[in-house]
């Protein structure tokens, strides 16, 4: 009998000791923009520009991150000047995002009363990339998650970060990082 219970305690130590280390999640909100999220490792801001031919050229702001062969990526686009084509908008956003590339998952959803859309592609050198798209207070708000050539493309983490994307601050962790503004 001791030796059974010794036995499983090797295994549950050595379990645990072999299991890979995972990425510690962070809950992130920005209450000025209006949304939250969740995503590894420390969270970088840096000032951008978006420029389409329907859109034409607006100031960003990016959040990104990167753990485990994974870029998480946050691009929020400042598009109040032109929020009356908010559809056609984020339509071009979808297009440009899955543009020449292989199509795996494209659709409509929810989060929040918010509605977007979620698209799945394939990069070259078996590389994937997973975004999600949302239109609100003349915002364009775009979550991508694309893991390097050579990485898994089956992970999890993608979904995780896509779909935790909310627009209810009050659904964000308590403990949550607010994401500064860049200066």
């Amino acid at each position: 009998m001791a030796f059974t219970r010794l036995a499983i305690l090797a295994g549950a130590v050595l379990a645990v000791t072999s299991a890979p280390a995972h990425a510690v999640w962070k809950s992130y909100i920005s209450h000025p923009l209006g949304f939250s999220y969740e995503a590894p490792g420390e969270v970088k801001v840096t000032k951008g520009s978006y420029e389409a031919p329907v859109a034409g050229r607006h100031n960003t702001i990016v959040y990104q991150s990167e753990e485990d062969g994974i870029q998480y990526q946050v691009t929020v686009v400042d598009m109040k000047t032109v929020a009356n084509n908010a559809a056609t908008l984020l339509n071009e956003a979808t297009f440009r995002f899955q543009d020449k590339k292989p199509l795996l998952m494209d659709t409509f959803g929810r989060v929040d009363r918010q509605y977007g859309r979620k698209l799945t592609v394939d990069l070259p050198d078996k590389a994937r990339a997973v975004g999600s798209f949302f239109f609100f207070n003349g915002q364009l708000l775009e979550l991508r998650a694309t893991v390097a050539p050579g990485q898994d493309i089956d992970s999890p983490d993608l979904s995780r970060f896509i779909d935790s994307v909310a627009f209810f601050t009050v659904r964000a962790r308590p403990d949550a990082t607010e994401l500064p503004l860049p200066n």
